[in-house]
């Protein structure tokens, strides 16, 4: 029998980590159904051994796995909460979606069964008997971790209500990021669809125009039949007259509505429901770069000669690449017979958001059939990947001057741009102005996303003039801030740059 408490020193590496919570909707979680879970979870993945005694780290009420090379999971209990922490050797930005959604699927599944039995059986529990639990994601917040629905994931922000603080959602999303591949990307006999959890949560644009592009038109307006509650068929033919193509994007915006309603519409057209398993798996291709090279942010230079040799498909590309359909209108609105004009403001806006890689971009268009296209793709490492910001010299010489850096920093540490290690080492300098050259260092240094939350963070704490000079497009020559490659930064160093 394990009696062994874990020590209060095993702290977790927030900067590393993602959380995700189960939280029973009964007060007291039985006995048997937290040894059940216990024994699941170290029997899917095996157990770590403490480094410091030599021993199997499982004690009364956590335990410790490891999945492979990179990443580790724990589970703890507090009160009627299971939380499961996912961590990276690095930091949490680098853990894979893929390993992340698996994870919580094979758990989701495991506590659902274990649960459902245990409850079917006890005659004094008022639970659900189909799912009784919520499930939340746990963000650093303050001291400790606080927690929230998970279908808000979807969102770009979630702000907590106990602290009124933002907290950005991107990387803590990957709990529900698409599922690993399959053979032929086919459903095994037993699957019965997408379950309970995935059915809850609205879907991304870029899982609806995936749906989009397996439906032919007469499928689309069969569905939007049964979906559209007011007039369909009226509506449908002003959508029809409104649109001088029948394009993707026209398809796509019928489906603004929860993966139930579509799996509900599917069936009662008698379209194959496991679409919707095919739209959530990831896409597994092997692309011909080496892993390092393919993790790199292109740059302009990489990307520009894709706009010739896109086509009539930039709006499923900019869906893909995780633009929105709000954007994609924009920019279509923007550039009405411009082909290329719209192709090249996809891959201006796409290279500068956090997920933007390589590997995105190859999988990207091999999933939309333009493979070919990679061809001209250009790997240079002197223009793509490590790309830093260089800032005009007197709105630098104003940041180190007048901000004082204390809220700044708490507003980075919130929004994972930064770790607890990075902040003492910046404010490991004496004086305020020296403090404000090591964080300045820092966000020269990383880039995107570290610079546009560095923005927000100065917009927030009450320098807008600062905050709006540097958010003016840094892409365009002349403007405060632009961004430049390692290479031309080395070179600068000596000249003032790194403050």
């Amino acid at each position: 029998m394990i009696s062994t408490k874990r020590e209060d020193s095993q702290q977790i590496d927030h900067d590393r980590s993602i959380h995700l919570a189960y939280r029973f909707k009964e007060e007291v979680v039985p006995p048997a159904v937290l040894y059940r879970f216990i024994a699941t979870f170290i029997s899917i993945w095996k157990l770590r051994v403490s480094a410091k005694s030599s021993r199997l780290m499982i004690f009364t009420d956590s335990a410790d796995v490891k999945i492979d090379g990179d990443h580790d999971m724990r589970f703890d209990i507090q009160g009627n909460r299971f939380i499961v922490t996912l961590s990276h050797k690095e930091r949490n930005i680098s853990i894979v979606p893929s390993i992340a959604s698996t994870a919580q699927e094979c758990l989701t599944h495991a506590i659902t069964n274990i649960s459902n039995f245990y409850f079917s059986v006890s005659e004094d529990s008022t639970c659900n008997r189909d799912l009784p639990f919520t499930i939340q994601i746990g963000i650093p917040c303050g001291t400790d971790l606080c927690f929230f629905d998970h279908t808000l994931s979807s969102k770009k922000e979630w702000k907590c209500p106990d602290h009124n603080i933002k907290h950005k959602t991107n990387i803590v999303s990957i709990w529900f990021a698409d599922k690993l591949p399959t053979k032929d990307d086919r459903c095994t006999r037993d699957c019965s669809g997408l379950d309970k959890v995935w059915l809850d949560r609205q879907p991304e644009d870029k899982h609806l125009g995936r749906l989009a592009s397996k439906l032919t038109h007469e499928d689309t307006r069969t569905i939007y039949m049964l979906i559209k509650e007011k007039e369909p068929a009226l509506q449908w033919d002003i959508i029809n007259e409104s649109n001088k193509r029948e394009g993707f994007n026209i398809k796509l915006t019928r489906y603004m509505i929860g993966r139930r309603q579509l799996q509900n519409s599917l069936e009662e057209a008698k379209i194959d429901i496991h679409k919707l398993c095919q739209i959530s798996r990831e896409f597994q291709k092997e692309l011909d770069q080496p892993r390092d090279k393919l993790l790199f942010r292109p740059s302009g230079s990489n990307v520009q000669q894709l706009p010739d040799h896109i086509g009539s498909q930039t709006f499923q590309l900019g869906i893909e690449l995780g633009l929105s359909v709000v954007e994609m209108q924009k920019i279509e609105s923007n550039h009405v017979t411009n082909l290329h004009g719209q192709t090249e403001e996809v891959l201006k806006r796409w290279i500068n958001i956090p997920e933007a890689t390589f590997e995105a971009l190859g999988k990207a268009l091999h999933r939309i059939e333009l493979s070919s296209v990679l061809s001209y793709l250009t790997y240079d490492e002197e223009l793509g990947g490590q790309m830093e910001i260089e800032i005009d010299e007197h709105v630098r010489e104003r940041i180190i001057q007048d901000i004082q850096i204390s809220q700044i920093l708490d507003y980075m540490m919130t929004h994972l741009v930064i770790s607890s290690d990075d902040r003492r080492r910046i404010e490991h300098h004496a004086g305020q102005d020296d403090q404000n050259k090591a964080l300045l260092r820092e966000v020269i240094k990383r880039g995107e996303p570290t610079y546009t939350v560095f923005i927000e963070a100065l917009q927030k704490n009450g320098y807008t003039d600062l905050a709006n000079e540097l958010k003016s497009d840094g892409q365009e020559e002349g403007s405060s801030a632009a961004i430049v490659q390692t290479g031309n930064i080395e070179n600068k160093g000596e000249t003032g740059l790194f403050c």
